[in-house]
């Protein structure tokens, strides 16, 4: 079943991002990586990653504009972030990280789509 609300494509946009970025870190994580950080356990910040990719696409498929605007954000940083990283690479004459590519690109989308609900037009009720 395709849906037509641009709000719930958005919420999945984000899931996808959210799934995309946790199978990327959990892919990384080594021993030498498993080491606290300012007294959090390692493994807190993979719990706190779930419960983002759990609670913020609800919030999204609610209609809430105000949360919607700022979570439209960070996507967007992280896929500036991944293109900056590619772009050294090239620079340096190194080879690229294709799953880089492929996450640079589902987050910009996630972004441009949580950036059209939130900013969109103000056609259907919304929740501030």
């Amino acid at each position: 079943m395709v849906t037509q609300d641009p709000w719930k494509v958005a919420a999945m946009a984000y899931v996808a991002y959210g799934v995309v970025y946790f199978v990327g870190a959990a892919s990384q994580i080594t021993p030498d990586r498993q080491h606290d950080f300012y007294g959090v356990p390692w493994w807190a910040f993979f719990v706190i990653g779930a419960a983002l990719v759990a609670i913020c696409p609800v919030l999204v498929w609610k209609r809430y504009r105000r949360f919607t605007q700022v979570l439209s954000v960070f996507p967007a940083i992280k896929a500036a972030t991944l293109l900056m990283k590619q772009g050294k690479l090239m620079g340096a004459g190194e080879p690229t990280i294709p799953y880089n590519w492929f996450f640079a690109m589902v987050a910009l989308m996630a972004s441009i789509m949580l950036f059209r609900v939130a900013f969109g037009a103000k056609s259907a009720p919304l929740k501030q």
